[in-house]
């Protein structure tokens, strides 16, 4: 049997979006990184080069799609099960999106390329964006989130600065902690 939706899935239950209307837009484990903590496994392509991986006009109809057919959503979330900034055509799929449905866009990206200002004037449109900093300095960074060659820590970190001066949406920064590695046991 062929699956209805090949690039949109839910909505799922989420602490912090509730019913969350997810989008995925990369290949698996296309990604900028090869965290050691990834629920999906290791990085298949890490890479810096954004490409449109998937046709944005399919991925617009399947958002019309699940809401022509009432689907009840609190959010609409690009993330999945890659680096959801790699996507070319990111900031066109956020104003069509908006375009089709009026819920608040939420994109979840590393912010591993926030350092570049094409991804940065993508995301704009986005009413929340949930990047993560998983460590305090260049050695942890290595040792954590194994970046492509392009990315260090400090242009990393200089992303995300840059992005906050520049984004008038919400930033909600998602800081994981990793026992023995990035938290302080005694603590």
């Amino acid at each position: 049997m062929e699956r209805k939706y090949r690039y949109v899935f839910g909505p799922a239950l989420s602490r912090r979006l509730g019913r969350s209307l997810g989008i995925d837009v990369v290949p698996f484990k296309t990604c900028t990184y090869d965290c050691i903590y990834c629920q999906l496994g290791d990085t298949t392509r890490r890479t810096v080069e954004r490409a449109e991986y998937v046709p944005l006009d399919d991925v617009l109809a399947e958002v019309r799609q699940k809401f022509d057919e009432g689907v009840a959503a609190d959010h609409v979330s690009i993330v999945g099960s890659g680096e959801p900034t790699l996507y070319s055509r990111l900031g066109e799929l956020i104003t069509g999106i908006k375009a089709i449905c009026g819920v608040p866009v939420v994109v979840i990206p590393h912010g591993s390329l926030l350092w570049r200002a094409d991804v940065r004037d993508d995301l704009q449109g986005a009413d929340i964006v949930v990047p993560s900093l998983d460590a305090g300095d260049s050695e942890t960074f290595m040792r954590v989130n194994r970046p492509d060659s392009a990315i260090d820590f400090v242009t990393m970190v200089q992303g995300l600065v840059a992005f906050r001066r520049e984004f008038s949406g919400r930033i909600w920064l998602e800081v994981f902690l990793l026992a023995g590695i990035t938290s302080d046991e005694a603590a």
